[in-house]
């Protein structure tokens, strides 16, 4: 990864959730064109630690940078800033069930004032065929299938051409078809030179694709 654009470096971060200790120490690096998964059981602070990564859980204890960000102390504004360069898959994908799949990544667009590289209609057309849903612009989310709905998911974190991508469990509650197609879908974005990070119950879903694995066990990351 010498190559590589480093995009996290976590050293000798204590993760706090409730003023609770969840993981100590936490030493890791993540780099541009990395697919990265953060395996453990549930309630081992995988979700915390994505946390930190976005702002929403401070990080008092180590150092911890992302994108150049420093998270310890971040104010609200840096934090503001550092949002608009990631993409967020979360665990209950979080969709606009009002809205059409066109609709919910419009809000994303507009919201971000995202200058698409062509025609919306036309710029939104092209990401949802690159996550394997072509044809679903004008559909309304809840008629989707999960795996649809996780494809959705995936394409409005996407849709601002994020340098970071964090998923939540992504996999989870798909069938082992959908869940393959999944984690081909996150491996292929890594190759476009994005930071893809994936926390999981069950890395063997990313068996097939080349990946590094970190594991949380007993409060400690390995």
């Amino acid at each position: 990864m010498e190559n590589e654009k480093e995009t996290v470096n976590y050293s000798g971060v204590d993760i706090e959730r409730h003023g609770v200790l969840v993981v100590s120490d936490v030493n890791f690096k993540v780099f541009g064109s990395e697919l990265v998964t953060l395996d453990g059981h549930i309630g081992s602070g995988k979700s915390s630690i994505f946390k930190t990564l976005y702002g929403d859980l401070p990080v008092r204890k180590g150092s911890a940078k992302v994108l150049g960000f420093e998270l310890n102390g971040i104010s609200d504004r840096k934090i503001s800033q550092l949002r608009r360069r990631m993409g967020i898959v979360f665990q209950e994908y979080q969709l606009f069930d009002n809205k059409t799949v066109s609709g919910n990544l419009e809000f994303v667009i507009d919201s971000l004032g995202f200058k698409t590289p062509c025609p919306k209609d036309e710029y939104i057309n092209s990401i949802l065929e690159k996550v394997g849903i072509p044809g679903k612009a004008s559909s309304f989310t809840h008629m989707l299938s999960g795996g649809e709905r996780q494809s959705v998911a995936i394409a409005r974190a996407i849709v601002c051409n994020p340098e970071i991508l964090i998923a939540d469990e992504p996999t989870g509650n798909l069938d082992d078809a959908s869940a393959k197609h999944i984690a081909g879908l996150l491996y292929s974005l890594s190759l476009e030179g994005k930071s893809v990070i994936v926390a999981t119950h069950d890395g063997g879903v990313f068996r097939d694709f080349p990946h590094r694995e970190l594991h949380i066990e007993g409060g400690k990351l390995f």
